[in-house]
């Protein structure tokens, strides 16, 4: 045997293994992983993560985390995803966020595009912005983030925020405004709001009803309030559901009981991470008469279908299979109306339609047309 070229072989081989080893490293360093976790409130470490592997995979990553918000509600992480994102793609964000964890980018890159712009020449920035949106769905929640941006733009002075939204063009855009702003003011009382430590002097820790009772009694102007408030009722009592039922019967103005009951749906949407059985089982705490158990239904299940978005499947007509047969031809009337206003896609909307239970999918209308595919 001839130990000397074997000598050369081992070698030789030695240093092929060194150096494919040097290579596979260098391919591993160069093709780094996604980050296991991000500290959101980091502004900095965010928008490194956004720059480097962009905002679609971002939005996509939270919601696999929270899987589908069923753990923890994703959309005080998607604001400050659309915060960051605005400030490396400016007004391109929103064309690059998506509706995922109920707008929450749409709305954070609002309230940077605000902080930024100021309100001068509010409607036709914001109209450029908003009505680049396809759907309905899309220009409202665009112009709900209107309202949390106008708020904190305005060191949270509600009466001047609720000008300012009256110098949008129409009632639609006035209406979306007002609800972004009492969102952004109470969410800001629990310490979640835009800006970060910031308080506001309009909400009250013994008074459930302010800053309602406190504002112009404009009616759509109280709707929207109401729409929000038992967010606060809820911080105030412990999110002791039954106690803010009462509340809701008690309201100053009775014209808004029902809306403080829709309200109430909303908030145990929310409260449950819009689990359809929980949903129902919080709803029972408002009265069957006058129609409150249905305004709770509603607020429900219109979480739920804001939540997802474009993205929504199966998860809202779970809510209705699980109802009462006496409130099924409610739940589903409200989501067939919702779809077209949702998808510009008509395929989506039979495809979600033929998931009714049969006796309902005739409430289904796509351009005029009943579904029966």
């Amino acid at each position: 045997m001839n130990h000397g070229f074997s000598n050369i072989q081992a070698t030789i081989g030695a240093m092929l293994i060194i150096i494919t080893g040097v290579i596979v490293t260098f391919f591993f360093i160069g093709e780094v992983p996604f980050p296991e976790s991000i500290d959101y409130e980091n502004s900095e470490e965010l928008t490194a993560v956004i720059k480097q592997f962009g905002v679609t995979a971002v939005m996509a990553d939270i919601v696999e985390k929270s899987q589908g918000g069923s753990i923890f509600d994703c959309h005080q992480e998607a604001h400050h995803i659309g915060r960051a994102e605005y400030a490396v793609e400016k007004e391109k964000a929103f064309g690059s966020c998506d509706a995922s964890c109920h707008s929450g980018c749409y709305h954070g890159a609002m309230e940077t595009f605000l902080n930024e712009k100021g309100t001068a020449n509010l409607a036709e920035n914001i109209g450029e912005i908003c009505e680049s949106f396809a759907t309905n769905f899309g220009i409202f929640e665009c112009l709900h983030g209107v309202g949390h941006g106008i708020l904190a733009f305005v060191n949270y002075d509600m009466p001047f925020a609720i000008d300012e939204c009256n110098k949008l063009e129409d009632s639609f855009a006035q209406t979306s405004c007002y609800g972004g702003v009492f969102m952004e003011n109470i969410i800001t009382g629990q310490g979640l709001g835009a800006v970060k430590d910031h308080d506001t002097k309009w909400l009250n820790q013994t008074d459930p009803y302010f800053p309602c009772n406190g504002i112009d009694q404009d009616f759509a102007l109280q709707y929207q309030c109401y729409q929000m408030q038992t967010s606060w009722m809820l911080t105030l009592s412990g999110y002791d559901f039954a106690h803010v039922a009462t509340e809701c019967l008690q309201v100053p103005r009775k014209d808004m009981t029902a809306i403080c009951f829709k309200s109430l749906g909303r908030d145990a949407a929310g409260y449950t991470l819009r689990d359809p059985a929980r949903i129902l089982e919080l709803c029972n705490y408002a009265p069957k008469e006058n129609g409150y158990y249905e305004e709770c239904l509603s607020g429900g299940l219109n979480v739920i279908i804001d939540f997802w978005g474009p993205a929504l499947e199966h998860q809202a007509t779970e809510l209705c299979r699980l109802t009462k047969d006496m409130y099924k031809k409610t739940c589903y009337t409200i989501l067939a109306n919702r779809l077209p206003n949702l998808f510009s896609d008509i395929e989506k909307q039979t495809r979600i339609c033929n998931g009714f239970e049969l006796n309902y999918q005739h409430l289904c209308k796509i351009n005029n047309s009943l579904t029966n595919n």
